[in-house]
């Protein structure tokens, strides 16, 4: 997810059906950037009566030796990487410079299954400070940025092991990636060591799993396979695995850790409450087991408690579940010659009033509303996949029937594209296929905010009118924005720490801003914080006691702890400090972050450029 500059781009309607989120949110950018509470110099202030504790960093009299990184190398088999950047092929300041590859880099760069492949790059780049992109001029500078110093190929525990004794040993900051599929580049950082689980890729079907806690089929997936092998396993075997959207998500990493949003969810519950046991090497080293009864504390902790914090997870077993069909469907309705806005708006309040039929069927709704720029400006409503799990098209047609209904009535006539599925995976691959696109240097990057909204701000016409309202007066400051609409009730049974503000959630809303690189410290901060601290308290005043996603929300969120874990912080901090006393595990906005911050920022505290240190009192 990424998001907004201060231009705007209009989707197209072929990049309206990838599901790409910073391309659905760059798409909604602001007119123009809005005032803010800059609060960095009270930050500042905070930490100058403090002491200073950080990690080595290049350079410093205590950084390792290549002696004892050789050893390292070692100890883990010969999995120890000094990584260039993936760019490093279009500079010519780098050996590694060949116009060829650079050539398909720059027509493939989009492809996120080749940035995934590679031990240091990620997704979003702005958290490295956009520091090696390629380029059609290799004159232009390449640095490593905020990439890891090494990178440890991890494909057994005890590689893990050693690279967590040796960070501790030598005061090294850690660093856990498995894709690199993070919005808010929690697996990236300057002057680290980096443990890779990319390449823990194998999966096992258990047709017959049994414990205390679960009994039917299941399967057993390494800490590296990502969504689509994970999907195509489902298929192979004649089952339905929970799992999410973007086929470069690593099943068993952050999107588990963070409870894990799902098209299935409705029906089945999110991706951590199907988890049935995991095994993960904790801060100390040991290889551990987690089940409800070998480890009931940790069980509950590593689903929903947040990524880079109790350990690295090598495999997690899931529930699967009977094979399914699923209907999907893509339509829009926008303002234009024949609609005006009062009717647009008329019909967007009608979707509102129609969210609890939505989730209560159990479908997964994914429209984005973008404001539509130019010679005509007005707004657009883009269904971008409606994912109706279990249900034909006649299913389908019966659910939505009352809102066409009243969209006719509106005067407005809405094509429907809606196709049935056998199989969950042929259903997924038509909802949210996957991005390849060239390089695109004005592609913006992206400030994300969210926000989870109650379903009774859909069903109380006080908390219905207010929400309409603002919604409205969001886009009145220049900013669109996307919702997924799904129940996330936890099954019967099932305990764990995701944020309890999904369980009686009907939306889950996301707004951005965004910017172009190259963009001055100044205006970012001024379009970052204009969402922090201005959008985002817009949505929290509809929704009060409410809280975000953590793996897709605003990572300047001032008040993370309540919006990203609820009531259940004080109980993963207490577990976060029983078993990382040392603060090995370490990622911004995670649990036990409180205090470490970037030194030598250069003004923006999300990216990873500098070194990592904590103020100590």
């Amino acid at each position: 997810m990424n998001l907004h500059v201060l231009i705007s781009i209009l989707i197209s309607a072929q990049l309206a059906s990838t599901a790409d989120i910073s391309s659905l949110l760059a798409s909604s950018a602001p007119i123009y950037p809005i005032s803010y509470v800059d609060t960095r110099s009270q930050i500042l202030h905070q930490r100058q009566n403090g002491t200073e504790h950080c990690r080595v960093f290049p350079g410093d009299q205590e950084w390792p030796t290549d002696a004892e990184w050789a050893k390292l190398n070692q100890t883990v088999g010969g999995a120890l990487i000094k990584p260039v950047p993936l760019a490093a092929v279009c500079h010519s300041s780098w050996p590694q410079y060949d116009a060829a590859k650079c050539q398909y880099l720059l027509e493939n760069w989009g492809n996120h299954e080749l940035r995934v492949a590679d031990p240091s790059s990620i997704l979003y780049p702005y958290y490295q400070g956009a520091s090696c992109l390629p380029s059609r001029n290799p004159s232009t500078p390449c640095t490593i940025g905020g990439s890891p110093e090494y990178v440890v190929n991890v494909t057994t525990p005890a590689q893990i092991s050693a690279a967590i004794a040796f960070a501790k040993e030598k005061n090294v900051r850690l660093i856990v990636k498995n894709t690199g599929h993070d919005i808010s580049g929690k697996s990236t950082g300057a002057g680290s060591l980096s443990i890779w689980t990319h390449n823990m890729n194998q999966v096992d079907w258990l047709p017959n799993y049994s414990t205390a806690y679960y009994t039917g089929p299941a399967v057993r997936v390494g800490a590296g396979v990502e969504l689509g092998q994970y999907y195509q396993t489902a298929e192979d075997h004649g089952v339905t695995l929970v799992g999410g959207e973007c086929s470069t998500v690593g099943v068993a990493g952050g999107y588990l850790a963070g409870g894990g949003h799902s098209p299935s969810g409705g029906l089945f519950g999110m991706g951590a409450d199907n988890v049935v046991e995991l095994t993960a090497v904790l801060p100390n080293g040991t290889h551990v087991n987690i089940t409800p009864t070998t480890e009931p504390e940790f069980f509950w902790a590593f689903r929903g408690g947040g990524g880079s914090t109790f350990g690295v997870v090598t495999s997690v077993t899931v529930k699967a579940h009977p094979k399914i069909p699923v209907t999907v469907s893509q339509w829009d309705f926008s303002t234009g010659p024949n609609v005006t806005n009062a009717t647009f708006w008329a019909a967007f309040r009608a979707y509102l009033e129609h969210i609890p039929a939505i989730a209560d069927s159990g479908s997964q709704a994914f429209p984005s509303f973008q404001l539509i720029k130019g010679d005509s400006p007005g707004f657009r409503f883009n269904m971008t996949s409606f994912f109706a799990p279990n249900m034909t098209i006649s299913q389908y047609d019966a659910l939505m029937a009352p809102f066409f209904k009243r969209l006719t009535a509106l005067g407005l006539s809405v094509p429907q594209h809606s196709t049935f599925h056998e199989t969950y995976l042929t259903g997924w691959e038509r909802a949210f296929p996957k991005i390849k696109a060239p390089f695109d240097e004005h592609k913006p990057n992206t400030a994300t905010g969210s926000r989870l909204f109650p379903r009774k701000n859909f069903e109380d016409q006080t908390l219905l009118n207010n929400t309409f309202n603002t919604l409205k007066n969001i886009t009145d400051l220049g900013y669109g924005f996307f919702f997924y609409c799904q129940r996330n009730p936890a099954p019967k049974g099932v305990d764990n720490a995701i944020n309890p503000a999904y369980r009686d959630s009907a939306v889950f809303l996301m707004v951005a801003g965004t910017w172009e690189t190259g963009t001055s410290v100044a205006m970012i901060n001024t379009i970052r914080n204009a969402v922090s601290y201005q959008i985002v308290p817009m949505l929290k005043a509809i929704t009060p006691g409410s809280g975000a996603y953590m793996n897709e929300a605003d990572i300047r969120e001032p008040d993370w702890q309540q919006s990203f874990f609820g009531a259940n912080y004080p109980r993963l901090l207490a577990l976060k400090k029983k078993l990382d006393p040392d603060n090995v595990f370490y990622a911004k906005a995670a649990v036990g972050s409180e205090g470490w911050y970037i030194k030598d920022d250069g003004g923006l505290p999300e990216v990873q450029n500098g070194r990592l240190c904590q103020t100590v009192r």
